[in-house]
């Protein structure tokens, strides 16, 4: 391109924007068709109007809660590794010196009046991450938590009012069923269960149970597939009948090696009681820090890795449960004591919606072709256009498109450039049709934060403070029990056609896997 031409599509790349940017479109979405030509704001209008861009996207929230009335909330922790100190570190606890800054964080009214935990120095660590917390209005030293030995003991307890279950897989079928028995809220991380019978259980206890419960996913929380649910609920798309998911990952630590860079203590653990219900196996640390690679503690890949990517999925096109599910891969990198696939793909099949659902899987690998590495990304295949949908959005027209055929032969729409994009916490006069490889990587990575009034939140406090205001107000969480159930049949099925090495189908009518 001559110095002359590139210079002119810059001055109408910048009357493009200059004329879309003051248009009053909610939620952070911002059209971007590219010309060769400027429009007049009649076509424009045209254009959006035809596309349903007057999107009813809630706005983004601007003003800080206030503290909770009433009596502290007392929760107990069971199972206190990795995952549950990011738990309590999003809602405020531990030393002064961890904190960011707390301006757009409410005092939740909580509580950590127990901890439970196998392993002596993860049950201190809970401990002594109770006795501060830094979104309080006091700065007072809390009391310390009450060390449970075994959790049972905790349930029995009348100072606790709510339980957080992070352990391995492998427990939770027992840990919520008795939870709901002693008539304790439950917030419980996923996968729901080990294995599918136990999730019916989970399920039909649940909901005899006036208890609030609350799973894992704090991706609910992300601004982000609001607007991916109006842009599907519009048909920006057309009919949609291919969605591709992805996991990628290449170290030890991302192939559950842990064990490899931590100690451990063997004499200040209690390794029978950490099996519990699972096979007698002798103490290894390999089993114990890097459980996910054991089919006898999890669900491996599917219940680890897809439930983030399928629950993504689900809560923007509400999917459900598919008719089908074929799964194949192995052990084909990572050749340790692992039973558990680190190259692994399923094909999720919903006829009744006329689409696909696919997940592919590396340990070995952490590049994903055209996207940047690591990046989760989902790919949402429409007749019109396909949405890459992560933290951040673009949606691109297909070449063929019937309905967008004028404007792609005006040269309004182009195949190669997002002519619809959305980009978390950004302010509206930075909004650009393509952002730059840095910003797309870091809000792909996700999983952590979404954007309040354009600033950064914790989705774990959000996914948590949502919990917490249901029990108060005995209403229903965004996931709750029938999302849990769906998560875990449909990431459970993925596991059991592997592990038997056919198609399993779901019966709707008699509401069982065969």
């Amino acid at each position: 391109m001559s110095q002359n031409a590139e210079n002119q599509n810059k001055l109408q790349r910048r009357d493009f924007l200059k004329a879309v940017l003051p248009l009053p479109i909610v939620g952070g979405v911002v059209a971007g068709y590219l010309s060769k030509r400027s429009f007049d704001r009649r076509n424009r209008n045209t254009l959006f109007s035809e596309l349903g861009l007057d999107l009813e996207i809630e706005p983004e929230a601007t003003e800080r809660p206030q503290k909770p009335g009433g009596d502290s909330i007392r929760l107990g922790i069971i199972g206190v590794g990795r995952r549950a100190e990011n738990i309590l570190v999003s809602l405020g606890f531990g030393r002064q010196d961890q904190s960011e800054a707390t301006a757009d964080y409410t005092d939740l009214n909580v509580t950590l009046a127990g901890v439970c935990d196998v392993y002596d120095p993860a049950a201190e660590k809970g401990i002594a991450l109770s006795q501060y917390n830094r979104f309080a209005e006091t700065s007072k030293r809390m009391p310390a938590a009450k060390r449970y030995r075994h959790y049972h003991d905790m349930l029995d307890s009348k100072d606790i009012d709510a339980v957080i279950i992070a352990t391995p897989d492998h427990w939770h079928e027992r840990m919520v069923v008795d939870a709901a028995a002693a008539g304790k809220h439950i917030y419980c991380e996923k996968c729901l269960t080990r294995t599918i019978e136990e999730a019916f259980r989970v399920r039909d206890v649940i909901k005899r149970s006036s208890v609030v419960f609350q799973y894992g996913h704090q991706n609910r929380q992300q601004y982000a597939f609001r607007v991916a649910r109006k842009i599907i609920d519009k048909n920006i798309l057309g009919q949609i009948t291919l969605i591709k998911t992805h996991t990628n990952r290449n170290t030890p630590s991302g192939a559950w090696l842990r064990h490899l860079d931590r100690s451990i203590e063997v004499e200040k653990l209690d390794w029978k009681h950490w099996l519990g219900p699972a096979p007698l196996e002798p103490f290894t640390p390999s089993r114990y820090w890097g459980w996910q690679k054991f089919f006898e503690y999890s669900g491996g890949l599917p219940a680890h890795m897809f439930s983030h990517e399928y629950d993504a999925v689900n809560q923007v096109m509400n999917l459900g449960i598919p008719k089908s599910v074929m799964a194949s891969g192995g052990i084909y990198y990572w050749k340790d004591d692992r039973n558990t696939p680190d190259v692994f793909q399923a094909i999720f099949d919903y006829p009744q919606r006329n689409l696909l659902l696919t997940y592919d899987a590396t340990l070995a690998c952490s590049s994903t072709g055209e996207y940047e590495s690591g990046a989760k990304v989902k790919e949402v295949y429409g007749s019109d256009a396909w949405m890459k949908l992560g933290m951040d959005i673009h949606v691109i027209v297909d070449r063929h498109s019937k309905r967008f055929k004028t404007k792609i032969a005006d040269g309004l729409m182009k195949p190669s450039i997002p002519f619809l994009s959305y980009t978390p916490g950004a302010n509206l006069g930075q909004f650009d049709m393509i952002t730059s490889a840095s910003q797309r990587y870091y809000v792909s990575q996700g999983l952590v934060y979404t954007y309040q009034d354009g600033k950064k939140i914790d989705v774990t406090y959000l996914h948590v403070k949502e919990w917490l205001d249901c029990i108060r107000t005995a209403a229903i969480p965004s996931c709750d029990i029938d999302h849990a159930f769906e998560d875990a049949i449909t990431c459970l099925m993925a596991t059991k056609s592997y592990q038997e090495g056919r198609k399993v189908e779901w019966d709707e009518t008699r509401q069982r896997v065969v």
